[in-house]
């Protein structure tokens, strides 16, 4: 197995431990497997309300589907870890009106969880820079750090 594969291998399996952590911590997200879409991990099964960190939302109502993506907060070379986006994921997010729940992780194989936030995948979609060539047959992406949506000094409080 090349050191690519492997390393998608391990960031999807981590990514997946993270998505499984926050839908227990978050109470009203309901899971929704890759078989009832692969464009969002849950939905909301009651109004969230702003007594979770919802951001800029007031409310995330009722059957509203939730991408989970997870970040460590720092890679091995220092630099903050980033989320990645997919143009069909996050185009199937926008047409339904959806929000990503962004989770910042420890670096480490289980991945706890230290800061989480809900962003509006509109929001979302004003600060996407360029999306970037995948290459090699996958599938173009974008990238953002982890500090666009959570606040660095909530990182270290929780």
């Amino acid at each position: 197995m090349s050191s690519d594969i492997t390393a998608s291998v391990s960031s999807k399996h981590a990514g997946e431990r993270a998505a499984a952590e926050a839908l227990e911590e978050v109470p009203g997200l309901g899971h929704a497997p890759d078989t009832v879409s692969p464009h969002y991990d849950a939905v909301a099964t009651v109004t969230l309300r702003p007594d979770f960190d919802l951001r800029d939302l007031d409310a995330v109502p009722q059957g509203t589907r939730v991408e989970i993506k997870s970040a460590m907060v720092v890679y091995a070379s220092g630099e903050r870890g980033r989320f990645y986006f997919r143009p069909s994921q996050h185009d199937a997010l926008l047409n339904v009106n959806g929000v990503y729940l962004f989770v910042v992780c420890e670096p480490t194989p289980d991945r706890d969880i230290l800061a989480m936030t809900i962003v509006s995948a509109v929001r979302v979609d004003d600060q996407l820079p360029e999306w970037f060539n995948g290459g090699d047959g996958r599938s173009d992406y974008a990238q953002l750090a982890w500090s666009n949506f959570v606040a660095p000094a909530e990182v270290s409080q929780r």
